[in-house]
């Protein structure tokens, strides 16, 4: 992709399409020996900095505008918030009082993005940012939707945790399969069971090239964990295109 530099845009990409100077982050932040209060951490997260020969400036030494926004401290600030918002959901380390890291992992273009100079937030667009959130030994892949807003801060909306492939729609496409089969299988371990939250997705097969005879190009599977009444289940979910612009989804198994 082009970096961004005098006019501090991106263009629109398709879904889960990398921005590739930004792929991976290697630094991670920390703050030790925090209590975990009900919200932000008594000081803002320092800012992840992409590598410079990623993304840079017309001078062909620093980071763009755009890619400092995209790693700064508020976006990593609302990454904190969003990881703290899912550990909460999913019962985890309520207790830890330790430090805690936020390595981004990838950053995914989901619509054009305006950041105009003289702006201090971008005014359109919009991406996700997928990261490592590492709380007293136990790490999760969260993911985090951000939607720019015209003179306001952009809104951060947290998405199912892990590693899968799926678009936000295929996902809501898959569950219309996955979420009664999971159901099925969480009822027999609690016959009174009526719920099955989607809580973690992996990427388990990638999709496929079309030299590879055994699958149809671009056919890729995905483990899902569901949770109701207490009890996980997984499903492995098969993503197929149809040749016509559309997916497939089945039920592979689980366990």
């Amino acid at each position: 992709m082009t970096t961004a530099s005098r006019s501090a845009s991106l263009p629109r990409t398709g879904w889960l399409a990398a921005v590739a100077p930004v792929v991976t982050v290697c630094a991670c932040l920390s703050a030790c020996g925090k209590k975990e209060p009900p919200g932000a951490p008594a000081s803002a997260p320092a800012p992840v900095t992409a590598p410079a020969s990623a993304a840079e400036s017309e001078d062909g030494r620093q980071p763009s505008r755009l890619t400092a926004y995209l790693y700064g401290k508020e976006q990593i600030a609302a990454l904190y918030e969003t990881g703290r918002e899912w550990d909460r959901k999913l019962g985890l380390q309520q207790d830890c009082m330790g430090p805690y890291n936020i390595q981004p992992l990838n950053l995914f273009l989901l619509r054009g993005i305006e950041f105009p100079g003289g702006q201090p937030h971008p005014i359109a667009g919009s991406w996700q940012h997928r990261y490592v959130f590492e709380r007293c030994g136990k790490r999760m892949t969260y993911n985090a939707v951000f939607v720019a807003r015209r003179g306001e801060k952009p809104e951060a909306r947290p998405q199912i945790p892990g590693t899968t492939n799926a678009s936000m729609q295929q996902i809501a496409e898959g569950l219309k399969a996955a979420a009664p089969a999971a159901l099925a299988r969480l009822a027999k371990r609690s016959k009174a069971c009526k719920e099955a939250d989607l809580i973690d997705t992996r990427l388990t097969h990638p999709p496929r090239e079309p030299k590879e005879a055994d699958q149809p190009a671009g056919h890729w599977e995905e483990a899902w964990t569901f949770r109701g009444c207490g009890h996980d289940v997984e499903l492995t979910i098969v993503f197929t295109p149809d040749g016509k612009g559309g997916m497939q989804y089945a039920i592979k198994g689980g366990k």
